[in-house]
Formats: structure tokens, C-alpha cells, sequence
């Protein structure tokens, strides 16, 4: 009678075959020579089951793989994956070592799966990507070539600093004339960051620019439109920005203002002094439906200076995750209000590093 290992021997001998034909994967096996030995059903399908077995061996020989692989294989025992391309078709090729009872290398076995399908998905989905991408890029130039100019504007210096956390920011803020004494100016913060928080910026700029010069004189009244024209959009309720609105009168040396729910009050300030521009105001989102905003107004002079700020700014972190915070900013602010925007850069970075939690924009306007 037969031992039970002669059973396992005869068993193992009887169906391996078997078992590697009925793989729908292709399986091809060289020898310690690099030569093929074996290839199973599926392979030979592939190849044509009317060729002679010279020259199956021949094409097998050539087929997928120009043997390199195999051969580092057998040189040095490692199991090797990777892609490989036959008459358009992509396929996952794993190389592994054959070794005999005695522990010694034989040959190599390759299995051939086809991933055409997965390889085009990948391919699109990358063109995908290098498109999304693309147009990011350019809706960010976009959004930048909306910023105002820096530079003088009469007897006002305008700088600012723009990083938005991502390609997109949701910050906006802008400096203009609407008459010949008096300039708005605001700066906006929408929720979230991507395509949607890009556009919305745009739709404020647009509709800022575009609006009456009389209804603009009055902060109030200019957030309200605003708010009305959101609504318009009808977008989904949990969308919304803020947005802090001013006039400065350059005549009068007044500012008026108003503020719709922006929580990074802008800050008046000179040399060893200054002052929050505390106003508030519900956000603009379609959930509040009529809205009302109070204007208000205070006096600004040459050699004043004012800082709008997003809070990107003021919510940095550092390691010990502590905020950067108002009263550090307006120490800054107070201690050298001529090199305002880099002394704050500078001791921002000093506090939490150079990378972003959020987008952060600062508009500064100096008064001669």
C-alpha cells in the first residue's frame, strides 16, 4: 500500500498541471538556464493553439517580457513585480524563484495578470488630475490678477500679503476709488477652500466692482445688496462668507464702515497706539434671508495706518498649539507700524513656521 507521502507525491504530480491550466492569469516557467520550460493553457490560447511546440517556445521566448527580469530573478533569488505591455494590453508581471528540495534555485515562474483595464482607469484618472490641476493653476492666476495693485493710489500706500493654504484660496480683499476722495475698500473670508470658496471670491469682486458708486458710499447698504445678490445664487444653505465693507474719505479723514460677520476686526493704528474697528453683523449665507447692517465711522489721519487681516492669521499655531493671537499681532503692529506687513511675516513664522493652517491674507493702507 502506499505510503501517505507517495499519495501526496502522486497527487501533487497529477493536478499541478491541472490546477496551473485552469488559471485564467498567463503562467509561464523558465529554467535555471533562462529557457522556457512550461506555459500554461491560457498563455498558449494567447499564442495560438495551431503553432508547432518550436515555435510557440520561440514566441514564448519574446512574449511580455524580454527575460532580464527572470534573470535577476535567478541571480539573486528575489521576487520581482512589475507592468509590462503586449499588443496594447497592460499586465502585472510577478517574478518568483523556483527552488528544489535541496534548497537550490531552478528557475523562475511568471505570472502574467492583466490589468488593461485598471492601467486605462489609472491613465484617465491621472490626465484627470494633470487637467484638475491645470485648471487650478489658472483659476489661481485668476484670483491673484483680482487683488488690487500694490503701490500708491494719491496719498495712499496700499501692501498686502497673499498665501492661500491651497492652489485656491477663499480670501479676497480689494482697494478702489469710488469718487474722487473716497476709496472702498474690504477684505472676505469663505468657508472651505477648492473650486467653490475660488468662485465665490470672484462673485464678490464682481459684485463689488460692478455695484452703484452711490450705494458703495454707504457701507451698509452695500452689504446688504451684497447679501441680495448672494441669495440669487441660490446656493446651498451651509455656504457662506464674511466680509468687512469701508469708505475712506480722504477729504473728511473719515473711515465708515460695516461688517457682516467678519471676526478679524481691521486695526487703526500708529506709532504706540491703535485701535480694533469692533462692528458686527451676520455672515452672508442664504440661510438669513433679510438682513439689516449698521454702519459706523471713525477718524483716520496721515501717518495712520489700517490692517485688515483674515483669520489665518491670528489662529496660526505653533507646536504647543497655541493660536498666534490679536495681542501678539498688535504688539507687532505697534512697535513698528512702518514695516508692518514683514515684521508681522517674520514673527509669524518666528511663532509657527512657514506652513499654513489657512489661508491668510493681510491688507495694509498707509496714510501720508
Amino acid at each position: 500500500m502506499d505510503s501517505k507521502k507517495q499519495r501526496r507525491s502522486r497527487y501533487s504530480s497529477e493536478f499541478f498541471f491541472q490546477i496551473i491550466n485552469s488559471i485564467a492569469d498567463f503562467v509561464r516557467v523558465v529554467d535555471v538556464d533562462n529557457d522556457v520550460i512550461y506555459m500554461n493553457g491560457a498563455m498558449e490560447d494567447t499564442l495560438g493553439g495551431d503553432l508547432s511546440d518550436y515555435e510557440k517556445d520561440k514566441l514564448a521566448q519574446q512574449l511580455l517580457n524580454d527575460f532580464s527580469v527572470t534573470r535577476r530573478t535567478l541571480e539573486t533569488g528575489e521576487v520581482i513585480q512589475q507592468d509590462q505591455y503586449y499588443k496594447n494590453q497592460s499586465y502585472s508581471v510577478k517574478t518568483s524563484p523556483l527552488w528544489n528540495g535541496n534548497g537550490e534555485l531552478v528557475g523562475a515562474v511568471e505570472v502574467f495578470r492583466r490589468n488593461t483595464r485598471d492601467r486605462i482607469l489609472h491613465e484617465k484618472l491621472v490626465e484627470r488630475n494633470k487637467t484638475m490641476n491645470h485648471e487650478m493653476a489658472m483659476a489661481s492666476l485668476i484670483q491673484r490678477a483680482l487683488l488690487p495693485q500694490k503701490g500708491f493710489l494719491k496719498n495712499l500706500k496700499i501692501d498686502y500679503l497673499y498665501l492661500p493654504q491651497d492652489t485656491i484660496s477663499g480670501d479676497l480683499f480689494d482697494f478702489f476709488p469710488i469718487q474722487d476722495n473716497k476709496f472702498a475698500f474690504y477684505i472676505s473670508d469663505t468657508v472651505g477652500h477648492g473650486f467653490a470658496s475660488g468662485m465665490t471670491t470672484m462673485f464678490i469682486n464682481q459684485a463689488m466692482r460692478t455695484m452703484d458708486r452711490k450705494v458703495l458710499l454707504n457701507p451698509g447698504k452695500t452689504l446688504e445688496l451684497l447679501h441680495k445678490k448672494f441669495l440669487d445664487l441660490h446656493l446651498e444653505m451651509g455656504f457662506y462668507f464674511t466680509i468687512f465693507y469701508g469708505v475712506y474719505d480722504n477729504k473728511n479723514h473719515k473711515i465708515s464702515y460695516a461688517n457682516a460677520g467678519h471676526n478679524c476686526p481691521p486695526i487703526l493704528y500708529r506709532q504706540g497706539s491703535g485701535e480694533s474697528l469692533q462692528s458686527s453683523g451676520l455672515p452672508i449665507m442664504t440661510y438669513f434671508q433679510e438682513v439689516n447692517y449698521k454702519g459706523q465711522e471713525i477718524s483716520a489721519y496721515p501717518g495712520d495706518h489700517l490692517f485688515l487681516y483674515t483669520d489665518g492669521l491670528i489662529e496660526s499655531t505653533n507646536k504647543e498649539r497655541e493660536e498666534y493671537g490679536l495681542d501678539r499681532l498688535k504688539k507687532v503692529l505697534l512697535g513698528d507700524p512702518w514695516n508692518s506687513i514683514r515684521g508681522v511675516r517674520e514673527d509669524l513664522e518666528n511663532f509657527a513656521g512657514k506652513k499654513l493652517n489657512d489661508d491668510l491674507s493681510i491688507l495694509d493702507v498707509k496714510i501720508f
